[in-house]
């Protein structure tokens, strides 16, 4: 019993599976402790839609349509509670989990493989996606079985007919998830191609994959054409509003230099919070948890060279696939980079097992591997209990506890509807509300395509929306996002000289950088003479 015990606590399977568990309770624990933002509730809106209804949204939006479709499903079986919806990523999170063992184990073994799944599962911005109602975490699901399949078919050259079928099916997934899963398909292939030898047979394999993806994936290629002209002509909508002298709204001012820089720095930020820097923020600190994990990256790039390492050269062409596509689609946020994280962390355990069966270098690298434990640990104890504001309750909060029957509710950004009625909606409040000029719901309907966002604000629209007003005494305005989609300032002008405005005190948020105000809800009190 003595022997049973001890082999027990030796193993790699109990500290595995207590990281596992408090992982994924922690996450179960907290569905409600943040509330859904702008794109969550989008999503939510899509599940309550008529099925047809659903796939013409889709159709108009720039991300594939298997999420919205899967969670449509979701809603429908088990509700759309702010926790139910949550409880979706999570498990899907939880199978990322157990399924990035797995991978790891077949590519490192038993104990270094449980370390990259426990640095997985201890990922801190992954603890934020996790809980967040949006595509990300069944991207990093998928793209985690695909790697699995990948691993057992292209290294292992375990390529029967069953698991090329498999292959194919996970990689068509993926493009229908997002499609920075092109990017991710073409790192897979080349790495196929190098660990292949050039040998005929098993390239014959790969070209089978890659006609059976291609296949597979060509009628989605039409929405990608379609949703990328959409996505063109709403943008060069917005540019020629900065020429307009009648247009309140405005596109994107900034010259192509700055744009740049901005790619740049949010590229690195992006970066460190995936390799696990995150929440690190005064430079120092960021400075100090580098050193380690820079030291283990730069291993990495010893092992692909010299060495020809197969899980280092899986690290390195995935990364320079997924930076391209972010590069080449502008993606500067960290959320398009998160599958970077699960073959990061098989880099971090393959050169950290390397040092370790090294006699020189063992010492330094249990304690470096010991630190960057530390450091997951930490990041992720700072996500677990990080108090989190509800910006948008108390925006519904505050209107309901004043308003008065005949009163209206007005969003300067169309899209601020959607999140308000989501949470009225469950608060059991309904007021009388419009967007500016209409209501977005109404501008959706007029659309052949419907797209996000809304149209371009004239002084036409400002002086029909005035006009046309009903004989209400209190307007309640609600303002966001004022730096993005700006009829705002124009529209307060004329209610001041209509009435009496009042900005509304609302609760601090937690969430809320002083740099990013605009990008938080405000209320503002309007009572016409």
């Amino acid at each position: 019993m003595q022997d049973w015990l001890t082999r027990l606590w030796r193993s790699p399977y109990l500290p595995l599976c207590l990281v596992l568990l408090a992982s994924a309770g922690c996450k179960i624990a907290l569905l409600g402790s943040r509330e859904l933002w702008l794109d969550e509730t989008y999503s939510a809106f899509e599940a309550h839609l008529p099925f047809r209804e659903l796939l013409r949204f889709s159709s108009g939006d720039v991300h594939p349509p298997l999420f919205s479709i899967l969670l449509w499903t979701w809603v429908n079986l088990v509700g759309d509670e702010q926790a139910q919806l949550r409880l979706f990523s999570v498990l899907l999170n939880i199978f990322s989990m157990i399924a990035m063992f797995f991978l790891g184990r077949r590519a490192l073994g038993v104990r270094f493989g449980a370390f990259a799944a426990i640095l997985f599962a201890l990922s801190p911005i992954l603890f934020v996606y996790s809980l967040e109602v949006r595509s990300y975490m069944l991207f990093v699901f998928v793209f985690i079985c695909l790697l699995l399949v990948h691993w057992i078919v292209a290294v292992e050259q375990k390529a029967s007919p069953g698991l090329i079928a498999i292959y194919g099916a996970l990689a068509t997934l993926l493009f229908y998830i997002h499609y920075l899963g092109i990017f991710i398909l073409l790192g897979l292939f080349a790495h196929w191609a190098i660990v292949s030898d050039l040998q005929r047979d098993r390239l014959r394999k790969l070209c089978t994959v890659g006609v059976l993806t291609a296949v597979l994936v060509s009628p989605g290629v039409y929405l990608l054409l379609h949703q990328y002209h959409l996505k063109v002509q709403s943008d060069q909508r917005l540019k020629l509003s900065n020429a307009d002298s009648n247009a309140l709204s405005f596109g994107d001012t900034e010259p192509d230099s700055a744009r740049k820089h901005q790619l740049q720095m949010a590229l690195i930020k992006s970066g460190a919070s995936v390799a696990g820097f995150y929440p690190a923020k005064m430079p120092l600190l960021f400075f100090l948890f580098a050193v380690p994990l820079a030291c283990v990256l730069a291993g990495a790039g010893f092992l692909v060279l010299p060495r020809h390492d197969k899980v280092c050269q899986l690290f390195i062409l995935v990364l320079l696939t997924i930076m391209g596509g972010v590069l080449c689609l502008h993606l500067a946020n960290i959320r398009y980079i998160l599958p970077l994280i699960p073959v990061t962390v098989l880099a971090i355990a393959r050169v950290l097992q390397f040092w370790v069966s090294t006699v020189r270098w063992r010492s330094t690298a249990l304690a470096i591997g010991m630190f960057i434990f530390g450091l997951y640990l930490a990041g992720f104890y700072r996500q677990a209990f990080r108090p989190h504001g509800h910006p948008w309750q108390n925006v519904v909060a505050a209107i309901q506890k004043d308003y008065r029957a005949g009163d209206q509710v007005v969003f300067d950004a169309l899209y601020a509807q959607v999140p308000f009625d989501y949470f009225a909606i469950h608060q059991h409040f309904q007021p009388r509300e419009t967007g500016f000029p209409i209501s977005i719901y109404d501008w959706w309907t007029r659309q052949s395509h419907t797209a996000w966002g809304g149209p371009v604000m004239t002084k036409a629209d400002l002086n029909q929306f005035l006009a046309t007003r009903p004989g209400t005494k209190t307007l309640w305005l609600v303002s966001f996002e004022t730096y993005y989609y700006d009829p705002h300032e124009a529209l307060l002008a004329e209610l001041r000289r209509r009435g009496e405005v009042t900005e509304v005190a609302l609760p601090p948020d937690p969430d809320s950088l002083p740099s990013q105000q605009d990008s938080h809800p405000r209320l503002i009190r309007v009572t016409l003479h």
